[in-house]
């Protein structure tokens, strides 16, 4: 019985490892369109292998998909595909664990913005990646960013946007897999924290001093300008939450789409932030979790 369960694990240890292949061979076929787009994708096989076996056996397979990469990738491909083996088997082995998902979302975002972070702090000259045209362009409309409060903003939505995409497509292949995964929780049952409101208030409070009466140090102003900008997101994802509870209750599913998507156009964001401090602060769901 132990040798068949072996054979059976290296049988799908293989038939992962060609499956990354194939994927490493698109990308170059595609002229790195795979890497430069979604990248989070490389992460995927070593994931659901993960998922079902031994941490042990696991890095084995881990280990000759990094030596794979030397195979069929450039240099660049080489670092999104390390990354994105190591964000895989992470997760892989949180489900194995069955890890609570806030955990495994920690472990995934953390991640992820140690991999952007040095994609844009050691990488950008080799990568040739230069944000200096887009933070030009951001100073004419908010001339008070600070380059580092700017470069800092990216990473945060790029790791957070990485690993959402990760986690919601990795329950979906697991649920379609039979494998357990802890259930994401409802919409109702998703409550907002009134000391985040509170914690709103005095951030927005110490930024408009910093632009105006009281003059911090550039680290201080660094710094309550990213938690600012931290805390928005925040409060834009509980207005997702609350506009998404709006168009089920009221039977509008077909609109949850808009009810999300609004929350990333610029501009119009802001109702859905205003909404998320309201339903911190006041609850505008009274009756939610009901």
């Amino acid at each position: 019985m132990n040798s068949t369960i072996k054979t059976r694990q290296i049988t799908r240890g293989a038939m992962v490892c060609a499956i990354y292949g194939v994927m490493l061979l698109v990308n170059q076929q595609f002229a790195l369109a795979l890497e430069e787009s979604m990248s989070w994708l490389f992460a995927f096989p070593i994931l659901i292998y993960a998922a079902q076996n031994p941490v042990a056996i696991v890095g084995v397979c881990a280990l000759a998909m990094a030596l794979e990469s030397f195979l069929f990738g450039g240099f660049t491909t080489w670092f999104y595909s390390w990354t994105s083996i190591l964000i895989g088997l992470c997760y892989g082995i949180g489900v194995y664990k069955r890890w609570s998902n806030g955990l495994k979302l920690g472990v995934t975002f953390v991640l992820s913005c140690v991999s952007y972070g040095l994609i844009f702090a050691v990488w950008a000259g080799i990568f040739g990646l230069d944000l200096q045209e887009d933070f030009a362009w951001i100073q004419r409309w908010l001339p008070f960013v600070d380059w580092r409060v700017f470069v800092g903003a990216v990473v945060f939505l790029l790791s957070l946007l990485q690993t959402v995409c990760i986690h919601l497509l990795a329950v979906m292949v697991c649920i379609r897999m039979k494998i357990w995964i802890p259930p994401i929780r409802k919409v109702a049952q998703i409550r907002p924290r009134r000391w985040i409101g509170f914690v709103t208030i005095v951030l927005l409070a110490l930024f408009s001093m910093s632009q105006s009466m009281v003059k911090y140090s550039s680290e201080i102003q660094d710094i309550v300008m990213m938690a600012t900008f931290i805390d928005l997101c925040v409060l834009d994802y509980y207005g997702i939450v609350y506009m998404m509870d709006r168009c089920i209750r009221y039977n509008k599913r077909s609109l949850t789409f808009f009810a999300i998507l609004g929350g990333f156009v610029p501009g119009l964001n802001l109702i859905w932030i205003v909404l998320g401090e309201l339903d911190c602060l006041i609850g505008l769901r009274k009756d939610r979790g009901k």
